[in-house]
C-alpha cells in the first residue's frame, strides 16, 4: 500500500506549454479556429497524457485523420 501522494504541486512544471495548451482548450470551448500549416481548422478533439512527467497534449482538427501535437498548432490573434 502506498502513502498520501503530496499534491502541493500548484505551478505547471512548463508554464509556456501549459498558457498554450490552456489556449488551444479555450479555442475548442469557444470554437474559435487555430492555424495548422497556414491553414484555418477547427478543434474536433484534445487529448492530454502523462509525458515523462510533463503534460503533453494532442490536438485533433475537424475533417483531418489523426491528431497533432499541441506545438504543432498555432492560436489565431484576435
Amino acid at each position: 500500500m502506498t502513502g498520501p501522494v503530496d499534491c502541493s504541486q500548484a505551478e505547471p512544471l512548463d508554464p509556456q506549454a501549459f498558457k498554450h495548451q490552456l489556449l488551444l482548450l479555450k479555442s475548442a470551448h469557444c470554437a474559435r479556429p487555430v492555424l495548422h500549416e497556414g491553414r484555418c481548422h477547427f478543434i474536433n478533439g484534445l487529448s492530454l497524457y502523462q509525458d515523462g512527467g510533463r503534460v503533453s497534449m494532442t490536438v485533433y482538427l475537424a475533417g483531418i485523420n489523426g491528431g497533432f501535437d499541441s506545438s504543432e498548432i498555432q492560436i489565431m490573434e484576435g
